[in-house]
């Protein structure tokens, strides 16, 4: 604790870099959202998007069979229907085909394919409508396509907003309590994002990684200037010392972060629909930044110069940054670089920002979660194994 006590208080101290830090994510948003909201708008986005539905029998084939064997209206078996009274209320804008199982299309025209089992919309009435069945409706399969990610988030994320009201549409009915505007859908992340919300998301994942550069050469001064020497001679073990800089870069990253999405939701408007699957991904984010500052300050002991520290903040921090798409989408550019940056920390975590901020759940996002807590644990091992084990000081 006694050493936690004085990286903070240095920190404090140095009141000059600390704001700068904290600051810095946020004037960069303000200088690229003003300078790119042109290229950022909802008609560009919803233009692309389209899905194709792909079914054994058609709506009013299913509404047919239904008629004769429930006795409900067919008005009401309309706007029940799953997944079509979803698309009865969106937007015109977005495009939606039906085909038969039996019909060929291409599917890389489309940004989603939904393909809908037979009797399917049949067993989803019995269980909406409380009618006892042997068999549940076996789920629909929705098909993304990887070389449109921004739009396909828009659809992945309307469709579990669309289920999840489905969901509790049928709860209520079970307790005698239906809603008569079931077919009212609420499209979450049909909105799309600007400028400012894409940039304060991509500035945010990819300063922290330069702020892990900084803990390493910040680290490497105290080196120098036999700070951590006397640290040693007062009996404190060199893992400690690692350790204790792994928490501080978390806490400060955190803070840094904290700043930013604060000043952009006052400034700027960020909305965040999901709260819960945000702040995992912060708090994954941290933890992986973290470990990249230990690891950073690892190498710079280990081959006692500040030269890692520093390529990392100017070159592989800008790598990260145009690879992971914080200056812009780089599925605008090339799929296959959109495909690289998914491998990045900074893009996965941008992703999963962005899909939070549009309603996405934590489960939705488990793949960002498990790979950044996986690469945080990894690059932690690594920097305790290379940092000096007798601590290699300066003489």
């Amino acid at each position: 604790m006694s050493i936690l006590r004085k990286e903070l208080k240095q920190l404090l101290n140095d009141k000059a870099a600390l704001l700068s830090t904290l600051l810095l994510p946020f004037i960069s948003t303000m200088i690229l959202g003003f300078a790119l909201a042109n290229t950022f708008g909802s008609q560009a986005e919803l233009d692309n998007v389209s899905i194709a539905i792909v079914e054994s029998s058609g709506l009013d084939e299913d509404i047919s069979v239904a008629l004769d064997e429930l006795a409900v209206d067919e008005e009401l078996l309309r706007q029940t229907a799953v997944p079509d009274s979803l698309f009865a209320n969106i937007d015109e804008e977005i495009g939606v085909d039906y085909f038969s199982d039996s019909e060929e299309f291409i599917e890389e025209d489309y940004t989603a394919v939904i393909a809908i089992p037979a009797d399917y919309r049949y067993n989803v009435w019995l269980e909406q409508f409380g009618i006892e069945s042997e068999r549940e409706a076996e789920p629909f399969d929705v098909l993304l396509n990887s070389e449109q990610p921004r739009e396909a988030i828009i659809v992945e994320t309307m469709l579990n907003s669309y289920l999840e009201q489905v969901y509790v549409h049928a709860v209520l009915d079970e307790e005698e309590e239906r809603s008569q505007n079931f077919g009212e859908v609420v499209v979450q992340g049909e909105s799309p994002i600007t400028s400012f919300e894409y940039y304060t998301y991509g500035m945010g994942v990819v300063y922290v990684f330069f702020t892990a550069g900084l803990m390493a050469n910040f680290a490497f001064s105290e080196k120098k200037k036999k700070v951590y020497g006397r640290l040693l001679l007062a009996n404190i073990q060199p893992v400690s010392y690692l350790f204790a800089k792994f928490v501080t870069s978390f806490f400060i990253v955190l803070l840094q972060l904290m700043v930013l999405f604060a000043l952009s939701m006052l400034i700027f408007q960020l909305t965040v629909s999901q709260w819960g699957s945000f702040l995992a991904v912060i708090v994954v984010l941290c933890l992986s930044v973290a470990s990249v500052a230990s690891l950073l300050v690892a190498v710079t002991f280990r081959a006692n110069s500040e030269k890692a520290a520093n390529v990392f903040m100017l070159l592989i921090v800008s790598v990260l940054a145009f690879l992971g798409g914080s200056f812009f989408p780089t599925s605008d550019l090339s799929p296959v670089l959109a495909e690289i940056g998914r491998f990045t920390p900074n893009g996965h975590a941008l992703q999963a920002l962005i899909q939070s901020g549009q309603g996405a759940t934590i489960g939705d996002v488990t793949g960002t979660l498990f790979y950044l807590s996986g690469f945080a644990v990894m690059l932690f091992v690594i920097a305790w194994i290379v940092f000096p084990s007798k601590g290699g000081t300066v003489k």
